[in-house]
């Protein structure tokens, strides 16, 4: 499946008391691919806006230790269109090129001055398609 891919240098910051990455890093390591993909489709965040993209839910499921020195490959995909959100899955590989992160988050479009969700945006959905189609990485098959 093709997918963005963001690559990240892991570091010694990043770790626990146990030696691996912590989990807090993990997040940010979504939050980047994730900011990425929305700057991407035109969804840019900036101060005081009255549109934009809020994340309403995060799932993550840690399967194998990410450790230092080394990077990470982060390849984010569009699961799922709605009406006011979309799903996008974080994929995150560490040196030993196995899966060890995976996260999906939903991203819900939200109008801050009346404070609620509403419609994405025509253009924002063909801006999702065309950006989508444009991707050349391959995500790794899972063994």
């Amino acid at each position: 499946m093709k997918a963005q891919l963001l690559e990240l240098r892991i570091d010694w910051g990043e770790l626990d008391l146990l030696g691996h990455v912590n989990n807090v890093s993990i997040v940010r390591y979504c939050q980047a691919a994730r900011i990425l993909f929305l700057e991407s489709v035109g969804l840019h965040l900036f101060p005081k806006m009255d549109f934009g993209p809020i994340e309403a839910a995060t799932s993550l499921q840690f399967l194998r230790q990410l450790h230092f020195p080394g990077t990470v490959k982060i390849y984010t995909t569009l699961q799922e269109i709605k009406h006011t959100s979309f799903v996008l899955e974080h994929r995150i590989y560490g040196n030993s090129d196995e899966l060890a992160v995976l996260c999906t988050e939903v991203i819900v479009c939200f109008d801050f001055k009346a404070q609620t969700k509403v419609a994405i945006p025509p253009h924002i959905r063909q801006n999702m398609d065309a950006y989508v189609a444009g991707f050349t990485a391959e995500r790794p098959t899972e063994k």
